[in-house]
C-alpha cells in the first residue's frame, strides 16, 4: 500500500519513477526472452545437422535436446537440465505451433506424461 501511495505522490510531483521502473522491468524481460530465442535458434541450427531434436524453452541449461524414439516429456525436461528453483507452474508441448499438451508439475510427478515427436517444442512457464 505504501508503494502505491509513493507512486501516486511521484506522479503528482511530476516524477515517473514507478512507470520507469515497470518499463525497465518489461524491457529486461523482453531482452531475456529475445536472448533465449536467439540462443535456441543458434543451438537448433547446430543440432539440426546431427539429427532430430526437441526444443525446450525456459530455465534450462540445454535448450536443444536430441530426440529419441519413444522420448517422453519428463525425459526431455531432465535432459535439458531444468534449472528453476521451484517446480514450473505449467509445461506446454507445442507441435507445429499448436498446443498438444499442457501439464502442471504435479501431473508430471504423478506420471502423467506424453510421448514427444521430433521437432516438438516444450515451453516451461515458471
Amino acid at each position: 500500500m505504501r508503494t502505491v501511495g509513493f507512486c501516486i505522490l511521484l506522479a503528482v510531483m511530476g516524477g515517473a519513477g514507478c512507470v520507469s521502473e515497470k518499463k525497465a522491468q518489461l524491457e529486461a524481460r523482453q531482452a531475456y526472452v529475445a536472448g533465449q530465442a536467439q540462443a535456441t535458434q543458434a543451438a537448433l541450427q547446430a543440432q539440426q545437422q546431427q539429427g532430430p531434436v526437441v526444443l525446450v524453452q525456459g530455465p534450462v541449461n540445454r535448450p536443444v535436446v536430441p530426440w529419441e524414439e519413444g522420448m517422453k516429456l519428463s525425459k526431455a525436461i531432465v535432459t535439458a537440465q531444468y534449472t528453476g528453483i521451484m517446480d514450473p507452474r505449467l509445461v506446454q508441448v507445442l507441435r507445429d505451433g499448436q498446443v498438444v499438451g499442457e501439464f502442471k508439475a504435479i501431473d508430471l510427478l504423478n506420471r502423467h506424461d506424453m510421448d514427444l515427436e521430433a521437432g516438438d517444442s516444450v515451453v516451461i512457464v515458471q
